[in-house]
């Protein structure tokens, strides 16, 4: 009867702390819930493009379930779009600390990168390879940091590792152009760019970057076509209006380059190069007065271009044909 009274006092308190644990599990259960749907809220706003009410969610989210890697990771593509990379950094550390996955190791170096540190981030891509092998993003991003480094063999060999595991990688494929290019290998970069926008017709890269190949080949009306086009996906890139301004005036179109030249501006005000080069097309029209009231505010902008102005400008004026003093009868 002892032993008997013993063995139930030593269960009583086994009993109670099991008692005590069910509230404990149930909240915590409840709150991964609701976690969870705070997570798909925010999802859904970030898919939007509200990356505001996005990031409110995902910090209900992580107040919720602290515990939670996948709140971290959602917050972080949040902060890197919101250009908090300090932010998005610490939060992807977090979620691979809680949950590994390539994923997060392939946002992290994309941040890294970001941040100017490609080693770094190559040794992220690398471990995402390493989790996922047949994750053709991760090549993908490590050809373009490879490329920033100059690796530009190793970059190429990255970009048709992704294009090899996904034939449709459209990225890749202007990537591994972009890097031919850089290597001289125009005629490669020409075939890469124009496969990549057949894959992507609304990528803006693609069209950009082959505009500059067809430019080296000589072919400035094609280069001006893929203008037009890299501008009507993208008319807030101050570079391509300014490249179509260049060429065409270099093709007599005057009226054309100085409307683009209009343009950067507009988007632009202190870009110095595009006051220089309007003003040498006022120059050819004969609009002098116009043409030094570019030149100045230029050299206002950026002294460097004042010596090289100047020469310019004196050829120019050596070279247009000289106005007839009398009239024709």
């Amino acid at each position: 009867m002892l032993n008997e009274m013993t063995r139930i006092r030593a269960v009583v308190p086994v009993l109670l702390i099991g008692l005590l644990l069910i509230p404990v599990v149930v909240h915590a259960q409840v709150n991964r819930r609701l976690a969870l749907d705070y997570l798909n809220r925010g999802t859904s706003e970030m898919d939007a493009g509200n990356l505001n009410a996005a990031l409110a969610h995902f910090e209900r989210a992580i107040e919720l379930d602290p515990g939670y890697g996948a709140s971290y990771f959602s917050r972080g593509l949040v902060r890197k779009r919101l250009l908090d990379l300090d932010g998005a950094i610490s939060d992807f550390t977090r979620s691979i600390k809680l949950k590994p996955i390539a994923e997060a190791y392939l946002n992290r170096g994309a941040t890294l990168k970001d941040q100017g540190d490609p080693d770094a981030a190559i040794a992220d891509y690398n471990k995402a390879i390493e989790m996922k092998p047949d994750y053709a993003d991760a090549f993908y991003n490590l050809g373009i940091a490879r490329d920033h480094k100059g690796d530009l063999d190793g970059a190429i060999r990255d970009f048709t590792r992704a294009i090899e595991l996904n034939p449709t990688h459209a990225r890749a494929l202007v990537g591994r152009g972009f890097s031919h290019m850089k290597k001289g290998d125009v005629d490669r970069a020409l075939a890469d760019y124009s496969k990549g926008i057949e894959l992507n017709p609304l990528g803006f890269n693609g069209f950009y970057n082959r505009a500059f190949a067809r430019k080296s080949k000589g072919d400035l009306e094609g280069a001006i076509a893929d203008l037009n086009k890299a501008i009507e996906i993208n008319r807030e890139y101050v570079d391509a209006w300014h490249e179509r301004a260049l060429l065409r005036g270099a093709r007599g179109d005057l009226d054309g380059s100085l409307a683009d030249y209009g343009k950067v501006i507009e988007l632009d005000p202190r870009h110095a190069r595009a006051y220089a080069n309007r003003g040498m097309v006022l120059l050819l029209r004969r609009q002098d007065a116009e043409a030094q009231k570019d030149f100045t505010t230029a050299i206002e902008l950026d002294r460097s271009l004042k010596s090289t102005l100047e020469k310019s400008v004196e050829q120019i004026i050596n070279t247009r044909p000289q106005r007839s003093l009398t009239r024709s009868p």
